[in-house]
This record gives structure tokens, C-alpha cells and sequence, in this order.
């Protein structure tokens, strides 16, 4: 794999909603070189685009992958969907994964999911909805999963789940039972102690409390998280 500082970053780009032809934009950020490279389609919150977005993009390019964080919002006109089920989440998920497919610097055999809270749940209906030959990704990873939501699902591709130990939006229990009930080494699941819901987040660094949800970042948990997402995709990722 090619290591090295982004070339390119940040780039706007637009492209349809799976099935529904909404338009859709995001953010695509690659490394130095021809490629083709490994990619990673990257899910927001229902808090919209992370203040450290621009962070996550470039450790991503400078691990060799492109990274497309996926703008759900912005066409839309929308601010937060807290409180709703946001059904368009896959659809556009699979949009990004198909412009990326069409991307000749892009390895389409070997692209990922990742995604924060509602973005993970995203994540988690989408590893759970077919088999590894029909959902398109390789791998996912799910940043503090609502993982109650996919209780009775079995994980169809490898699957990172990173959740905090004193999470009570989405708790690590429910992580922990989904887990469980996976055959083999499908899923790894870690729980980081004393870690609450955004724990990877900088911009809840004193702790806040949003929409009924209680946030904290905690450094040393997004340290670990960071770098448990870097040997997972290294390890499924590679050619």
C-alpha cells in the first residue's frame, strides 16, 4: 500500500443517491500517487459532518485510502435527524460507494464503511442486510453503534465495532450481545472504559449535553480508536 500525505483534499464532489436519484455530496480526499488505491466511504452523525472531519479524511490518505465522507444533509437543507429514522442513510451510503467504483484511482474490490452513531447504525444495516458478494464493501466499522437496532442480525462482512464503556446512548452492553452472536472472528468488538457517546470527537471536549445525549471526547479513547481502525483496514483491506 502506498503511505503518504494527501495530494488532494477535500475535494467537493457530487453524486446520486442509490435508487433514489436525490443528489448528494461529499468530500474526497486521496493519496499521493495513481493508485488504484483502497477506499473508505465514511457515514456521519445525526449531528452532521464532524468538526474533525478534515483530521479523520487525511489520516486516512496517509494511510493509503481515499476517504469520501458523505455529506447527507447539506442537499437536503437538513441540520440534525436526532430524532427521526433517517431512511435515505443507505441509500446514499451505496451511492458513494458506487461513485467511488467509478473512480479509476479506486480498487472498487476493496472499499469500507465507517461510520459515527447514526452513520454506524447505517453501517450495521448494511453489513446485516445481504452477504459479503452482494453488499459491494468489504469491511466495516462502526464508531458507538446503536447496536440494539440490529439485535437479531448476523454480520455478513468483518465488522469493527468502537463504543464507550459509560455510553448511555447507545451502551456498550447491546454491542456486546450483537457481538456474541456472531460465528468466528466476523465481528471485533471494543469498548473503551470510562469512554461516553463521541468519545472521538474534539469538539465535545468539555463535555456536553445535545439533543438529550450526553458527549465527551476522551483523548486516550480516540488515540486507541484511531489506531485500531488503521490495522483493521490494513488487515482487510490489503490486496
Amino acid at each position: 500500500m502506498s503511505l503518504g500525505a494527501p495530494a488532494r483534499a477535500d475535494e467537493l464532489v457530487k453524486f446520486a443517491s442509490a435508487g433514489r436519484g436525490d443528489p448528494i455530496q461529499g468530500y474526497l480526499t486521496r493519496p499521493k500517487g495513481a493508485g488504484p488505491f483502497p477506499a473508505v466511504v465514511l457515514l456521519h452523525s445525526c449531528l452532521g459532518l464532524p468538526a474533525n472531519r478534515r483530521s479523520i479524511a487525511d489520516a486516512l490518505a496517509g494511510w493509503g485510502y481515499v476517504a469520501l465522507f458523505v455529506d447527507d444533509f447539506s442537499t437536503r437543507g437538513l441540520k440534525e435527524t436526532c430524532a427521526v429514522d433517517f431512511d435515505p442513510a443507505a441509500p446514499d451510503a451505496y451511492g458513494a460507494l458506487s461513485f467511488l467504483s467509478g473512480l479509476a484511482f479506486v480498487d472498487k474490490t476493496r472499499i469500507a464503511a465507517v461510520g459515527f452513531s447514526q452513520g454506524a447504525d447505517t453501517v450495521l444495516k448494511i453489513v446485516a442486510s445481504g452477504n459479503a458478494n452482494s453488499s459491494g464493501f468489504k469491511a466495516a466499522a462502526a464508531f458507538y453503534p446503536p447496536c440494539e437496532n440490529e439485535a437479531d442480525a448476523r454480520l455478513a462482512i468483518p465488522t469493527l465495532i468502537l463504543v464507550g464503556a459509560n455510553d448511555d446512548v447507545t451502551p456498550a452492553a447491546d454491542c456486546e450481545r450483537l457481538a456474541a452472536r456472531q460465528p468466528g472472528s466476523v465481528v471485533k468488538l471494543v469498548v473503551y472504559p470510562g469512554a461516553r457517546h463521541g468519545f472521538d470527537d474534539p469538539e465535545f471536549g468539555g463535555g456536553s449535553q445535545l439533543l438529550g445525549m450526553q458527549l465527551a471526547y476522551n483523548h486516550a479513547a480516540a488515540q486507541k480508536s484511531r489506531a485500531e481502525l488503521r490495522d483493521f483496514l490494513a488487515g482487510r483491506l490489503a490486496r
